[in-house]
């Protein structure tokens, strides 16, 4: 594709007008290797989109590129920004928890030229024989820090053998890795490191001690100072759903998102966080990599990182393409900060801020339709306006997934809309609306 071409689909399809330095820098690189280290949140999937579609032909009746990520919420993401790009090409995401045999129907009518998956479920369709990526020119690893790690190294080298007739590799993260599996073959890559560009985040660091071990009331305390929109990150699925338990005890209502929660439930989590019905989303670092929320305020590490790899990407939620944004470390009485987090001044958030609920603008609604049954967002919008007599206004944010649809509605209005749904039909048929606690 002609960089022109991919400039006019970015700006008709994701609001981008102009691309940053680093993404001209990515898009003037003619090599046949390329290193891109740029920070979460600066631009570089649409960057390394711009390299891999301006290095594919006309589109042909075979698989042209292949796109591996770590996880299925990094491969969706992708796929959010590299389809509406892509005009005239075939995408495909793969990943595990969705359904194989709907991966397989809808490659068997017409092979994608561009394949994004997790190496576990591309590996799976290449046994089966329901892919064949021989054929492949262009690859491309996104976070390969994770992804080439010890566990996935052996299923990405068994990936790139089958890639006979690759000409172009590309490797992306905001983190390097010390040593470059040899398989890739990448020692001539020529390295686009973004990290001083105007792009960086802009991030204010603040220390916030605990003066017990247990964290949970100066975690409420800090909530209650008003972040905003904040992601609480903790180290284990457990502290997880014991954290989310602990502030709606406190009023403080939160989604929950670890690796043991179903694909549904963690889709929720993020609507609702998304939407502003809840102001917190507490996970494990599985939402550090590939969650693109915009308007993301506050992160706040409630348990330290494990390393400085999590770190940088969990700061990377916030203060995304180049804006400003709050990082709160809490800090037990034992407990010392590494080398790498360096807080620019401490905060005491007062212990005895109450315990009134914290109020949300938006209630969010789950309906038991979606794209299969041929529901948009404008179908959803319509239905509540009319039904409902409510203003635009009163409706916020609308998702709509492959079997359900999710609406944000002020709390007031959420039995109106309710009511309404056991009264009448959505696009000619009936629906269960039920709130998202």
């Amino acid at each position: 594709m002609r960089l022109d071409e991919i400039k006019r689909n970015a700006a008709k399809a994701l609001n981008i007008t102009q691309f940053n330095d680093m993404q001209r820098a990515v898009a003037a690189c003619r090599a046949d290797q390329l290193v891109l280290l740029a920070p979460t949140g600066s631009g570089k999937t649409l960057a390394f989109a711009t390299a891999l579609l301006m290095r594919l032909g006309a589109p042909a009746t075979h698989a042209m590129a292949v796109v591996i990520a770590p996880s299925r919420e990094l491969a969706q993401q992708i796929h959010s920004v590299l389809r509406p790009l892509a005009t005239g090409y075939k995408v495909a995401v793969m990943y595990g928890g969705s359904q194989f045999a709907t991966e397989v129907s809808s490659i068997q009518g017409a092979v994608p030229q561009i394949v994004i998956a997790t190496p576990g479920r591309l590996l799976d369709h290449l046994n089966r024989h329901t892919l064949d990526i021989a054929q492949a020119t262009a690859l491309v690893v996104d976070e390969y820090d994770k992804t080439l790690e010890l566990g996935f190294q052996d299923e990405v080298s068994r990936i790139v053998r089958r890639m006979r007739a690759r000409k172009f590799t590309a490797l992306t993260s905001a983190t390097p890795i010390a040593e470059m599996p040899p398989f890739i073959h990448a020692d001539k890559a020529e390295v686009i490191n973004a990290g001083d560009i105007a792009t960086a985040p802009q991030l204010t660091v603040i220390e916030v001690p605990s003066a017990v071990p247990d964290k949970l009331d100066t975690l409420a305390a800090l909530l209650r100072t008003g972040l905003g929109q904040a992601m609480v990150f903790v180290n284990h699925r457990e502290s997880a759903e014991r954290v989310v338990r602990g502030l709606r005890e406190r009023g403080i209502a939160a989604a929950l998102y670890h690796g043991g929660l179903e694909q549904q439930r963690r889709e929720m989590a993020v609507a609702a966080f998304r939407a502003h019905a809840v102001p917190v989303l507490v996970a494990t670092d599985l939402a550090a990599r590939g969650l693109d929320i915009a308007g993301v305020d506050a992160v706040v590490h409630y348990h330290l990182p494990v390393d400085e790899q999590a770190w940088t990407h969990r700061n990377g939620r916030t203060a995304r393409a180049g804006a400003t944004g709050n990082v709160y470390v809490i800090t037990g009485p034992d407990e010392a900060l590494a080398s790498y987090i360096r807080p620019d001044h401490p905060l005491y958030p007062a212990m005895d801020a109450g315990t009134a609920p914290v109020e949300t603008q938006w209630t969010l609604l789950y309906i038991n339709a979606g794209k299969h049954q041929k529901v948009s967002r404008g179908d959803i919008a319509g239905f509540v306006m009319k039904q409902c007599g409510m203003a635009k206004e009163d409706v916020g944010l609308i998702t709509v997934a492959a079997d359900y649809s999710t609406v944000a509605v002020r709390p007031a209005d959420a039995p109106r809309v309710i009511a309404a749904a056991r009264a009448a039909k959505l696009k000619g048929q009936r629906v269960r609306v039920t709130p998202i606690s």
